[in-house]
């Protein structure tokens, strides 16, 4: 991470953790989200699925249930963009992989994201996330 910003290598850092989180999700351990998400009434959850979640118990229950219903699946971020600013961070990048829908077969699975950390005592911490599925027009675009 050479010609970063302490910061913006902290968010980075924030990033590849998102990762390994997102991926112990769609395994079926929610748990290491509690260590990434910050858990003030603030945090903010829309998926891709439609939800909107107010505050860390609604976010974390809704997490939940998604890892329950996951059969298996790896992802991983391409396209990371940061920007820095103060105690907030932007972050938008693609979350690109293969998910195992409940017949059992695998799917690609292509999701834009966008979240927002803040630093809480000096650790880079999500408050806002929001996925949807990269819409299908997109193809239509890199094709031509």
């Amino acid at each position: 991470m050479t010609g970063l910003s302490n910061d913006e290598a902290g968010v980075r850092s924030a990033v590849d953790q998102w990762i390994v989180v997102l991926n112990a999700m769609l395994n079926g351990d929610p748990k290491p989200l509690a260590g990434l998400y910050s858990h003030a009434r603030d945090v903010t959850y829309m998926g891709a699925e439609g939800t909107y979640r107010i505050g860390w118990d609604a976010t974390y229950a809704d997490w939940s249930a998604q890892a329950e219903k996951s059969t298996g699946g790896q992802v991983d971020a391409a396209d990371v963009h940061v920007v820095v600013s103060g105690d907030l961070a932007a972050v938008q990048h693609f979350s690109r992989g293969h998910v195992r829908q409940p017949d059992g077969q695998m799917n690609e699975a292509k999701v834009r994201e966008s979240s927002v950390f803040r630093k809480e005592n000096g650790t880079w911490k999500m408050i806002a996330h929001h996925a949807d599925g990269v819409p299908y027009w997109e193809k239509a675009f890199t094709e031509s």
